[in-house]
């Protein structure tokens, strides 16, 4: 039993390795190749206050609109204020509210730059939509979920210090 667990551990681990190496020609593996492009959209956009650049990016406007259709329009008004483009756990995140609709219309866009996989959400009379992959709640990333606990809390957390946490200040 255990030869045949450490046969199957060789194989596992040769394969992900063949996966991760340059093939016989020097060329990159497919998943090389996204793992470059990923970095790349990293480099570029992190900081940058070229949000529309980011929004119009060819490895991303294309599938932001197509994942949003007929409301991506909406999406783009609902992000008319907003900051720059952060790297938080490895997704780019824009997020924003249309002029003086500040926990009333607002939105956001987060691309997990390896694929890129790219997700929106738009809060609108009280309703978030989410714009994902499935018809579920759990087909959502983090990066959306984290945004509508923000939204639901009407961003109370960020400007109040909540009962149950405590600062503390350091010699």
């Amino acid at each position: 039993m255990r030869l045949l667990f450490v046969a199957t551990l060789a194989l596992v681990s040769a394969a992900a390795a063949a996966a991760q190496a340059p093939s016989q020609t020097g060329q990159q593996t497919p998943a090389q190749i996204r793992e470059a492009k990923g970095k790349a959209l990293v480099a570029k956009w992190a900081g940058s206050y070229d949000t529309d650049g980011f929004l119009n990016d060819p490895e991303i406007g294309p599938a932001l609109k197509q994942l949003l259709g007929a409301e991506y329009d909406h999406l783009i008004v609902n992000l008319n204020v907003k900051g720059s483009v952060d790297l938080i756990g490895g997704t780019l995140v824009v997020s924003g509210n249309a002029p003086h609709g500040g926990t009333e219309e607002e939105a956001v866009v987060c691309v997990y730059p390896i694929g890129p996989a790219i997700q929106a959400a738009i809060l609108s009379k009280g309703t978030i939509t989410a714009y994902a992959p499935g018809a579920t709640y759990d087909t959502t990333s983090i990066c959306i979920r984290d945004w509508i606990t923000q939204v639901n809390s009407k961003h109370i957390d960020r400007f109040e210090q909540p009962k149950n946490v405590r600062v503390v200040k350091r010699p």
